[in-house]
């Protein structure tokens, strides 16, 4: 089996979270299951793609309409098993202007068009499929047709052994943070902002109040009044970042709500959770089908000001609320239906 993803990190697409969680993970989960797989990005792929020929299932993780790209399903998708894998909405043109790319980062409209357009082209050219979310699956379905396989994003065994030594340790960690805020992208100044006043208010009430910025997020007008007690970090990675978590008292996780949104993977809140750490977050469907007392759903500003006041659990609630994340976050449940859907397994 091949996992291959289309990202901008080339020769290290490990570092991309997006291509950790939709591509390496599985490739490691199979590898320790005694499989023969690689895992690699897709210009790396397009380079020696006739030599793979051979390889009964690849799976491509947002496959881009490369010239290489079309040529290649085009000619082998009758020969081989080939899964196109998705993790966000970006094959729907007409959701492009409420894309990230769009609504955060400012990038010309007919060009993000464009890119998505290639993508939907070769999506149509796929008879099986994946996506990390029920919604996003919705959508694959409603442009591509046929029906989407869901498979969840999941922790791998390395982020739950970490966790496992931090999260249990809970109730004693050093927590020195009130709020954390943890971006992986420059595509998120909207979400924070939007619950900045919020925020504000919250660190304005008492002068001890202090919060964790992590990633490339512009920092609110409301928020700069605070910077002097608002850490800013660089994107930190993947295994270093419960660390990071772990020194909050809460992780917030808001989303601006639009179709883009509605498609995402509730990561955040079992990426903190599982540490112990609550999580306050808009309750996107993939978040709202979590029901766990580490996790506060925010509909409405009164929610949000609630939240940030909010106590962690008791110590009792608090382990049986970790080990519930633990169990609904394994990374062995979702595989488990990979195969039986791909491997007959």
């Amino acid at each position: 089996m091949i996992f291959v993803s289309q990202t901008g990190r080339t020769s290290r697409p490990f570092y991309d979270p997006s291509a950790r969680y939709r591509a390496f993970a599985l490739a490691e989960h199979f590898r320790r299951k005694g499989k023969r797989v690689a895992f690699m990005s897709q210009k790396t792929f397009e380079k020696e793609a006739e030599s793979f020929t051979t390889v009964p299932l690849i799976l491509f993780h947002r496959p881009g309409g490369s010239e290489e790209m079309l040529r290649y399903v085009a000619r082998h998708r009758k020969r081989q098993t080939l899964i196109a894998d998705y993790d966000d909405l970006v094959f729907d043109v007409t959701a492009v202007r409420q894309t990230p790319a769009v609504l955060d980062r400012d990038e010309d409209v007919s060009r993000v068009a464009q890119s998505i357009a290639a993508r939907a082209e070769i999506g149509t050219m796929f008879e099986r499929r994946t996506a990390s979310t029920v919604p996003l699956a919705a959508q694959a379905d409603r442009i591509f047709g046929g029906a989407t396989k869901v498979i969840h994003n999941a922790l791998d065994p390395t982020y739950l052994g970490i966790a496992h030594v931090l999260g249990r340790k809970a109730a004693m960690r050093c927590v020195s943070y009130d709020i954390g805020y943890f971006s992986g992208t420059a595509s998120h100044n909207r979400d924070l902002a939007m619950i900045a006043p919020q925020i504000a208010d919250y660190l304005a009430e008492d002068r001890s109040h202090t919060m964790l910025v992590v990633g490339p997020v512009a920092l609110p007008s409301q928020l700069r009044p605070f910077a002097h007690r608002i850490m800013r970090r660089k994107i930190t990675s993947f295994y270093e970042m419960p660390r990071q978590i772990a020194t909050c008292r809460m992780v917030v996780a808001p989303l601006v709500d639009n179709v883009f949104a509605q498609c995402k993977s509730g990561l955040k809140f079992f990426e903190a959770g599982i540490l112990g750490v609550p999580v306050a977050a808009t309750p996107i469907p993939d978040i709202d089908r979590f029901e766990n007392p580490l996790l506060r759903k925010c509909r409405n500003s009164g929610d949000w000001a609630k939240a940030l006041r909010s106590a962690a659990p008791a110590n009792a609630t608090l382990r049986a609320a970790v080990d519930r994340v633990a169990t609904e976050s394994r990374i062995e449940i979702q595989m488990d239906a990979w195969a039986s859907e791909f491997l007959g397994a």
